[in-house]
């Protein structure tokens, strides 16, 4: 399994978000973050249309968090950015193997679906911030 670059560079935006007292331009984050910018301000978009951002007009303007980095789960992150997380095709679209009710593996693929999301559920944006590093 990959994490997806849109997932990691939209983690560290959120991350620097967070920290921030000030509204962020896309442009600076990317600099500073190594990042490209134009992709950055892709994610942004999908960040700001789902609500977990805020785009703030004119000269001081930027981006800044939707909501309390306390009340953003890295579920709802991953969630936004990648869709539901479902290690292999069939636990999202049944239809897509015959072998679905005699499958040895679906049970191993189900629990890895539950446990990736019951972990992403416990953290939040800021205690992503407060563990330190980066995403």
């Amino acid at each position: 399994m990959k994490v997806s670059t849109r997932l990691r560079y939209g983690l560290r935006f959120l991350a620097r978000l967070a920290k921030s007292s000030v509204p962020l331009k896309v442009r600076e984050v990317a600099e500073e973050e190594h990042l490209s910018a134009d992709y950055l301000r892709h994610i942004a978009s999908i960040l700001e249309t789902r609500g977990l951002v805020r785009g703030i007009r004119g000269k001081e303007g930027g981006y800044v968090l939707g909501r309390a980095p306390e009340d953003i789960t890295l579920l709802e992150v991953v969630q936004v950015l990648e869709g539901p997380i479902h290690p292999v095709e069939c636990l999202a679209n049944p239809s897509y193997c015959s072998l679905i009710t005699s499958c040895s593996t679906r049970k191993l693929w189900e629990e890895t679906a539950a446990c990736l999301q019951g972990f992403f559920a416990s953290k939040t944006l800021k205690s992503l911030v407060e563990e330190g590093g980066n995403p």
